[in-house]
């Protein structure tokens, strides 16, 4: 009988102390936030702290940052949000405060430490990717996604950059882009196109680049633009090959066509039949 007094206050002890390292970390977070936005190349900086009796780890910090964003000014900022122990469930950062805006460069990622402290080579990466979106210019009507975790500088896996855009004709322009801001480094490109202007309904990538931190983009423009023009499926392109899909309205003479720009480029070309929606991987490669 005297031994739930003592469980009942061990309990209480327990909620207690995790109820005071949640409120702890609740003004550092604050005060985090504060700091990062008096930071050049930082627009806005909002802690979302979650109320109620959580764990500290559901908290959230959002970050809108200067489209124009300069690499020294990523470094900082990268350096300030390392500052402290700050325990958060997610991160979102973003190039316009609404972040489903067309122009927008855009993650929103729940970090591997638990913490704020952003990757320097990842968010020099995403000041990159947004230079890349202001050379497709105010126009543009897509969005981009850059992996800010991993890989470091120097490592071997590829930086995955996604796109999302109602003009496919731009895909292309959009990869040759993304490679210029991003010159030695492997790439995993994903641009898709929103074929029928819904945000609600998923889309497969039509133009998929999986390239090595010395290939040469320039080899494999004309080919690609041309199979986009044909009116083909998904383009893939790896080191020294390129992989179409043809679809049902595709010219019959596309795949002679391609061929012999395939020829004239030294790449080799793979021709796919069409494929239903069901059997399309996120990339050819996977």
């Amino acid at each position: 009988m005297r031994t739930r007094p003592v469980a009942a206050f061990v309990v209480g002890l327990s909620t207690a102390v995790l109820l005071a390292g949640c409120l702890g970390q609740a003004p550092e977070l604050q005060n985090l936030a504060d700091r990062l936005d008096g930071l050049p190349g930082v627009v806005s900086a909002r802690a979302e702290l979650a109320g109620g009796v959580v764990t500290p780890a559901e908290h959230r910090i959002d970050l809108v940052l200067d489209p124009a964003l300069s690499e020294d000014d990523a470094r900082r900022i990268a350096r300030l949000s390392c500052e402290g122990d700050v325990e958060v469930a997610m991160i979102s950062i973003a190039t316009k405060e609404d972040s489903l805006a067309p122009g927008t460069v855009l993650n929103v990622f729940s970090p591997e430490s638990g913490t704020t402290c952003l990757s320097e080579p990842g968010l020099v990466r995403f000041a990159q990717a947004s230079a890349a979106m202001q050379r497709l210019g105010a126009g543009f009507e897509g969005t981009f996604g850059v992996s800010l975790e991993g890989p470091e500088a120097g490592g071997d896996d590829p930086v995955l950059v996604t796109l999302t855009s109602t003009d496919r004709a731009r895909l292309a322009e959009a990869l040759r882009d993304v490679r210029s801001e991003l010159p030695d480094v492997p790439l995993d490109f994903r641009g898709s196109w929103d074929e029928d202007g819904d945000p609600d309904l998923p889309d497969h990538v039509h133009l998929a680049a999986l390239l090595s931190a010395d290939t040469e983009l320039a080899p494999f423009l004309p080919l690609v633009e041309r199979a986009q023009e044909l009116g083909t499926g998904t383009v893939a392109i790896a080191d020294g090959g390129v992989t179409v899909e043809l679809r049902d309205d595709t010219p019959e003479h596309a795949s002679a066509e391609l061929t012999a720009l395939a020829d004239q480029a030294g790449l080799a070309l793979t021709v796919q039949p069409p494929l239903p929606p069901t059997a399309r991987p996120i990339a050819p490669w996977e």
